[in-house]
């Protein structure tokens, strides 16, 4: 089907026909068959084919980052809990977005079960313009992003050749102020099984770094690598535990939550229930 669109795993469990029927009663709609019969493959998740064009949406090209799945308390189960949060309209399921846009199933005309998409962009006062008639058009959409196809010459000094140790790493956390080289140590460690305390221990320190713009997706990214990398039983549960609420209770240096980190909190805590 279109599952693939997703890259890595899913967010969610399977879900189950009663768990299905919940969602839609809680939300009050009949959710497209399209959407139901993808998050049984691929129940949301990070997009791959995550470029939506459309003459509606800003500049005529927008990047979606994944689609919410089938879940009661987050995926679409967050729904009213964000509409109310950011006044939006009654009628709109939340199928992706982290308050700089939202996509919706526009219900508030459409009672039945393929409502259009619609594309909300945030900090204006335009209305939800619609982006697709139906979720599965929506779905034939998407496209992946082109990769930029340049002939780039390193030489021997380049910075993706450094190895870096134990003690410089634990340094420039330390430190608090080379995004470069904190990111480059983190990509380094997380590719082994070793270490792994430490690693995670460096990983909570390093999410509080408010000034240190991005580098909490690097965190994010690398411990679900280091986690990859290390079986289960040399985790810490306790310190994997530590580091996710502080991934779920992220705010930014301005005080806002960022939903784009506060998901690997939550991806944190599926792996290590």
């Amino acid at each position: 089907m279109f599952d693939y669109i997703f890259e890595d795993e899913a967010d969610f469990e399977d879900f189950s026909l009663d768990d299905l029927e919940k969602v839609e009663k809680l939300l009050g709609v009949k959710l497209p068959e399209s959407y139901i019969n993808l998050m049984k493959i691929h129940n949301g998740g990070t997009l791959a084919y995550s470029i939506l064009r459309s003459g509606r949406v800003p500049d005529g090209e927008v990047e979606i980052t994944d689609l919410r799945g089938i879940d009661l308390e987050e995926g679409i189960g967050e729904t009213n809990y964000l509409v109310e949060e950011w006044d939006m309209e009654k009628g709109l399921v939340i199928i992706s977005g982290d308050g700089n846009y939202w996509l919706a199933l526009d219900y508030r005309k459409h009672k039945d079960n393929e409502p259009p998409v619609v594309y909300i962009e945030e900090d204006t006062d335009e209305k939800p313009k619609q982006v697709a008639k139906t979720f599965e058009l929506f779905l034939k959409k998407l496209e992946k992003p082109e990769e930029d196809d340049f002939d780039i010459e390193y030489d021997d000094d380049d910075e993706d050749d450094i190895i870096y140790t134990k003690e410089e790493f634990e340094h420039f956390v330390k430190e608090g102020e080379s995004y470069v080289e904190i990111a480059n140590c983190f990509e380094q460690f997380s590719q082994t099984d070793k270490d792994f305390d430490w690693f995670v221990t460096l990983a909570i320190k390093t999410i509080k770094f408010k000034e240190m713009e991005g580098i909490w997706y690097r965190v994010g990214e690398e411990t679900l690598n280091k986690m990859n990398c290390t079986p289960k039983e040399k985790w810490s549960i306790t310190l994997l535990d530590e580091l996710a609420d502080e991934f779920l209770g992220f705010v930014d240096r301005y005080n806002f939550a960022n939903g784009e980190v506060i998901k690997y909190g939550k991806k944190i805590k599926r792996k290590i229930k």
